[in-house]
């Protein structure tokens, strides 16, 4: 930075400085200012990746499993938060894990907590016959 720069930097602090000091209403301007953006950024939403999209689904609907994470989907006794991880060492809850693709037959839904859990009957693939709880963004309608 040339010497000029410097002190032309230095001056416009100085100036902001004296302004602020002179005139608080400014500084308190600025600060509104920035609350506003703040909150319009927080209140705007992230916009940043893919928003899951549930199916809009009734019993009797034959559906497609597919996991929105690019896995497979996981089939439970009971509807729920389960890992599958968990549910694997517990066989008494865990029915079986579906490849994506995979169509089923919708029995009922359900909701635990605020998540939608749907119950399936698997009509083709490795679970074929099987019937399960999954997470209802695990399928996709048609």
């Amino acid at each position: 930075m040339s010497e000029e720069t410097k002190e032309n930097t230095g001056n416009a602090v100085a100036g902001i400085v004296e302004t602020l000091k002179t005139n608080p209403k400014v500084l308190y301007g600025a600060i509104g200012g920035v609350v506003v953006i703040m909150l319009g950024l927080a209140m705007g939403g992230g916009g940043e990746g893919e928003k899951v999209k549930v199916a809009s689904i009734g019993p009797g609907q034959t559906v497609t499993l597919e996991n929105p994470n690019g896995g497979l989907s996981h089939l439970t006794a009971v509807p729920g938060m389960q890992s599958a991880s968990e549910a694997e060492e517990n066989q008494e809850v865990s029915i079986c894990v579906a490849a994506g693709g995979t169509r089923a037959s919708v029995e009922e839904e359900q909701m635990v907590g605020m998540l939608p859990y749907v119950k399936l009957k698997v009509i083709d693939g490795d679970c074929q016959g099987k019937t399960g709880w999954t997470s209802k963004v695990n399928i996709k309608a048609g």
